[in-house]
Order: C-alpha cells, then sequence, then structure tokens
C-alpha cells in the first residue's frame, strides 16, 4: 500500500473511471487545476468547468451545486485545494438544504501551493503560503454531510464509489 501518497495523475485516473461520459467535474483554482486541465479527458462539451482569468478560488463549491440542481441525473464532482474550499465551506449548508448529493473532493497541502510557486518563480522566494487545516471529516459531518478522509492510493476508487452512491453531500479529503 502507498501510504500517505496519492498521486494527482492517480486520482485524476479514479476521477475519470468513476465518472461517466455526461457526469460534471467543476475545478476550483490551484494547483490542482494544472492537473485536472493535463489528465482529466473529457468525451462531452461541459463536462470538465474549469474558470481561467480573475483565478476564481471558492468557485466549486458553489458551481458544483448549481450544476447538480440543473442536472440532477449526473454525477457531480467538485475539486478543491484546501484553501479554496475554505473560502465557501459555508456553502456545504446550501447543498444539504436543497438535497444536492454533490461530493467535494479536497486535496490536503496544507498551502496555497500554486501562489507559493508563483513567488517562489518570480521572487525567488514565498512568503506566508502555509496554513493549518481542520479535521476535514469532522467539519463535514458539521454541516450535515458525509466526511471520508482517504491516505492511500488503493483506498481511493472505493471512497469515490462510496461518495457517489451516498444521499447526500460528501466531502473526501486526499
Amino acid at each position: 500500500r502507498t501510504e500517505g501518497l496519492v498521486r494527482p495523475q492517480k486520482v485524476l485516473w479514479d476521477v475519470r473511471e468513476a465518472m461517466g461520459p455526461s457526469d460534471i467535474l467543476l475545478s476550483d483554482v490551484g494547483t490542482h487545476k494544472m492537473w485536472i486541465a493535463q489528465y482529466y479527458h473529457c468525451d462531452r462539451p461541459n463536462t470538465c468547468l474549469i474558470p481561467n482569468g480573475f483565478c476564481s478560488m471558492g468557485s466549486a463549491l458553489p458551481g458544483a451545486i448549481t450544476a447538480k440542481l440543473l442536472h440532477p441525473e449526473r454525477r457531480v464532482l467538485a475539486i478543491c485545494g484546501d484553501g479554496g474550499f475554505l473560502m465557501n465551506v459555508q456553502e456545504l449548508e446550501t447543498a444539504v438544504r436543497f438535497g444536492t448529493n454533490i461530493v467535494v473532493m479536497v486535496w490536503v497541502d496544507n498551502a496555497f501551493n500554486l501562489i507559493e510557486w508563483k513567488q517562489q518563480m518570480n521572487y525567488g522566494r514565498h512568503t506566508d503560503c502555509s496554513f493549518g487545516n481542520p479535521d476535514f471529516v469532522k467539519l463535514a459531518e458539521s454541516f450535515g454531510c458525509e466526511g471520508i478522509q482517504v491516505r492511500n492510493a488503493v483506498d481511493l476508487a472505493p471512497a469515490l464509489d462510496r461518495a457517489f452512491r451516498a444521499n447526500k453531500p460528501v466531502v473526501l479529503a486526499v
């Protein structure tokens, strides 16, 4: 087993396997966005939504709620970094209230990783991009969602299956 390491390519392979051709993935902004743009292949238009331009951190969770309301028959997955997810975490209450069984995958690295990388490239150093995180399982449960923690690559596919079968919103921390 791979303990404590889930590579981005493996995550996106398992996500693609779990998602049907019409299902919808919404990417937040962060390092994960770069991985999604490279490795998540779409079968149909408007099934992978990635914000560009003004770098709308925090947009994937409310976007996923909207996508599920518009397409209740489809699986909807929001992929967020921990920083972007925490910018709009209160929208979990909206997801529960409206009965949207979305899945929110949070890539946990305890940092604004993309900002840190850009600062390092441009200035040769970075400043204050690390932060602590809550227990995402408990946080999800406090909103009435299900929370699942994935620490091993082999556990991701079964966790995705469990998340998509839930009858309520799920936060999947990877």
